[in-house]
């Protein structure tokens, strides 16, 4: 006669008091049938429950269970799902040394230099420019401020002429980015974060 076999999640719930009586003593006549492998697991399974009812766990200390909190955020944090990308198109607030105007202005190609300044919601951007004086070409910096007076958040800075790339960097951690020997011309350019886009288009660039 073949021995009986028990499947783990009833011996468990047998060890464990979770039976009803009837179907606990069957489970025990089984057990006695059962073979040496199941027999074993069964009374290691009555002795882990026994010794787990009779243990009392105390609470962490005080700064072992703020860094359980700490780490465990960190791990939601990665985890959490991406909410959907907000896309922005800034608008100029002030340009060069003239008066602040609406709408966007170009970049004048007799200044050697200028300042231009973008306004979204959830940002402002501002943009210097300086033309080289040997070939023409324009030195840009710029910097993203938050609104919300928080830490500015990683960007990556692309210039684009139409749907092609031109150059590409990233801020740094103060929201600052900076791109050299810029051809003259109108172009796009165009922020993005892991939750917002920002689109400030066109600029004219020394045209």
């Amino acid at each position: 006669m073949s021995q009986e076999k028990i499947d783990f999640e009833t011996l468990a719930d047998w060890a464990e008091g979770r039976l009803p009586e009837a179907e606990a003593r069957a489970v025990e006549g089984r057990i006695a049938d059962a073979d040496d492998a199941t027999r074993a697991d069964a009374e290691w399974l009555r002795s882990f429950s026994r010794a787990s009812k009779e243990v009392v766990l105390d609470d962490p200390p005080a700064e072992q269970r703020a860094e359980l909190g700490r780490i465990f955020e960190s791990y939601a944090e990665g985890h959490r799902q991406p909410g959907p990308l907000k896309r922005l198109v800034a608008t100029l607030s002030f340009g060069g040394g003239l008066q602040p105007l609406a709408g966007v202005r170009s970049a004048a190609s007799q200044e050697s230099q200028g300042q231009l300044v973008y306004t979204t919601e959830a940002a402002d951007i501002a943009l210097n420019f300086r033309r080289r004086p040997g070939d023409g070409r324009l030195d840009l910096d710029g910097q993203v401020f938050p609104n919300d007076d928080e830490e500015p958040e990683a960007f990556g800075v692309q210039i684009l002429l139409g749907t092609e790339e031109v150059a590409t960097t990233a801020t740094d951690e103060l929201g600052e980015f900076a791109f050299e020997g810029v051809e003259p011309g109108e172009y796009q350019i165009l922020l993005s974060s892991d939750e917002v886009e920002i689109l400030i288009s066109p600029v004219e660039l020394g045209a």
